[in-house]
């Protein structure tokens, strides 16, 4: 059983959609998505495609305006922006960062959202789990902290193909989900980097 606690205030009526928060809806689509993208394209892709956009040594992406994190060398960037970038339309952060690597999806949806964490995540399983008979939660959620002190929390999660976990942040207003999904072997393999990346996320300078 989740440890998340919801929050006992109710939802203003404005922001319900069949009695959830329709602010935390796209949060748990994208993680629909990122569990279709690995367990039905990635094992076909990764055998087939040689990415030509591959993360180098140091390279950081801007997951929010103000909420940079730092990707280890070798992953598929599929759609992100650098922090090197220099955005055409005048927007400084993508909505959804997704990066891949031996099978493995890592994805980053980020948008409005002036709720707690805790809300973020318990709306995003409810709907995820509503959409897709095989996804259960597994153990408890529990806190993270990035290495700047960016506060979250984290749940691992399993399906009939794989496992993985969602993490999400509220900082600024912005909610922030992180979906990481994969085969427990190939996971297992990089979960040293995706700590990395997750501990690497980062307020910028003059953030509030």
């Amino acid at each position: 059983m989740s440890s998340v606690q919801v929050d006992a205030r109710r939802v203003p009526v404005e922001h319900r959609w069949l009695g959830l928060d329709r602010r935390s809806i796209p949060y748990a689509v994208v993680a629909f998505a990122v569990i279709a993208l690995w367990a039905w394209v990635m094992p076909w892709g990764d055998a087939r495609v040689a990415w030509d956009d591959t993360t180098r040594a140091g390279e950081a992406f801007q997951v929010t305006e103000d909420v940079t994190m730092t990707v280890p060398p070798g992953w598929g960037v599929v759609a992100g922006l650098r922090t090197t970038d220099d955005p055409r339309m005048g927007d400084q952060a993508a909505e959804q960062t997704v990066l891949v690597k031996d099978g493995v999806a890592f994805s980053i949806l980020q948008g409005p959202f002036d709720e707690s964490a805790t809300r973020l995540l318990d709306q995003a399983e409810r709907i995820t789990g509503a959409q897709n008979d095989g996804y259960h939660v597994s153990g408890e959620a529990r806190d993270i902290t990035s290495a700047a002190g960016l506060r979250g929390l984290t749940q691992p999660f399993t399906t009939p193909v794989g496992a993985g976990a969602t993490t999400v942040f509220v900082v600024n207003g912005r909610g922030i989900e992180i979906q990481v999904a994969g085969q427990e072997g190939q996971l297992t393999q990089l979960q040293p980097e995706i700590d990395d990346m997750i501990d690497s996320l980062a307020q910028d300078e003059g953030g509030s």
